[in-house]
């Protein structure tokens, strides 16, 4: 029997949900899988990562070169922690038949400071439950490398290994952004047995004694407690983005759940929350393309973008007028200060069907710098 018919058996037992982008040598794979296609290999991640928020285990299918593409949330996972296991299985055209690079994904287990697993073919079916163990153990992805000459080899039928569900830790919501990279560096020296580097107490707001949060006269910050206000009374959260929706991660608002890198907010939090909130930069850097998937499939998301024509926390360079590109989604567009704000987010939480997009305008107030609170 083929192995990669075997090894599609053992990723649908493994998996609940997979996600890919088409290309030698893993097509037919994700084919096998009954793969969902996404616009871009970062999307798929993305979902995967929204997935996995929800408690659902996710795999996605890419080649080589779509490691590229993914490697921002695959990079901010690290530091952020996951619930259900996610793994990627990176196809590598060694013999570069149907690819312009013979590109190594195995690198990018130091990049990203994640294991690697490279099974021999009489091992695939063993390593995708393998994978989403570790996954889950260490809250961060796990990838499987495959090769053509891994899949398309002969084998006998093997049994698939009993399914094991576990749970990774999102990382504690009192940690700074220091701390998160701490508690992230202690889980990878376990990951890796280093006996050698002494764990540390990871930073927490409290240790600190101080916490960012918004500008003085920020004119997002009746929006921010009316996120807070309303989407504790629905038992829900936020997938925020970077940029200045960070600060939702921070008190004294602390709304939202998790951040996967810049535009990262759509994709994920239409796999889990169903609400995003993001910069109008995050939206031309990557989150648009979020945005033509989720319309294309006809999903479920609430997307809050802040439209204050600045970089805001990269020294305020000027951002280009997203409103002429996001036309074709009929957007809402209100100002910060508009009186029905409260009732158009309450909608948007509580109803939460199709794709709607609310764009919030405000201005940075010239000056300003994100104000220091003592704890």
């Amino acid at each position: 029997m083929k192995a990669e018919d075997l090894f599609a058996s053992a990723v649908l037992h493994a998996a609940d949900v997979c996600y890919a982008v088409p290309g030698y040598p893993v097509t037919d794979l994700a084919e096998k899988c009954g793969a969902e296609y996404t616009v871009n290999e970062k999307i798929a991640l993305e979902y995967a990562l929204g997935a996995s928020l929800s408690g659902k285990r996710a795999v996605v299918i890419v080649k080589n070169a779509g490691m590229n593409t993914l490697s921002d949330p695959l990079v901010s996972t690290t530091y952020q922690g996951l619930r259900s296991g996610v793994v990627i299985i990176a196809g590598d055209d060694t013999e570069v038949r149907g690819s312009q690079t013979r590109q190594d994904s195995r690198e990018y287990g130091d990049v990203a400071s994640v294991l690697v697993l490279e099974p021999k073919t009489n091992e695939l079916c063993l390593s995708i439950e393998a994978a989403m163990q570790s996954s889950e153990t260490y809250s961060r992805v796990v990838i499987i490398r495959v090769t053509p000459a891994v899949l398309d080899a002969d084998i006998p039928e093997v049994s698939i290994p009993e399914r094991r569900n576990g749970s990774g830790p999102l990382f504690p919501d009192d940690l700074t952004m220091k701390g998160r990279c701490e508690y992230a560096e202690n889980i990878t020296a376990d990951m890796k047995d280093d006996q050698t580097r002494q764990m540390i107490v990871p930073e927490t707001f409290a240790a600190r004694g101080h916490f960012r949060t918004l500008c003085k006269n920020c004119p997002y910050k009746p929006l921010f407690r009316i996120l807070k206000s309303t989407l504790s009374l629905n038992k829900t959260a936020a997938i925020c983005d970077t940029g200045c929706s960070l600060l939702s991660k921070n008190p004294p608002f602390c709304f939202s759940l998790a951040n996967y890198g810049l535009g990262s907010s759509p994709a994920v939090a239409s796999k889990s929350t169903k609400v995003a909130l993001m910069g109008d930069y995050a939206v031309l850097h990557s989150g648009l393309n979020a945005l033509i998937d989720i319309c294309e499939k006809q999903g479920s998301l609430f997307c809050i973008i802040l439209k204050n024509r600045k970089l805001a926390m990269t020294g305020g360079q000027d951002c280009p007028d997203i409103l002429p590109y996001l036309v074709p989604f009929t957007p809402t567009v209100v100002s910060a200060a508009d009186p029905c704000l409260e009732e158009l987010i309450e909608k948007g939480v509580v109803e939460n069907t199709g794709l709607v997009i609310l764009v919030i305008e405000g201005e940075c107030p010239s000056g300003e710098n994100h104000e220091t609170i003592e704890c």
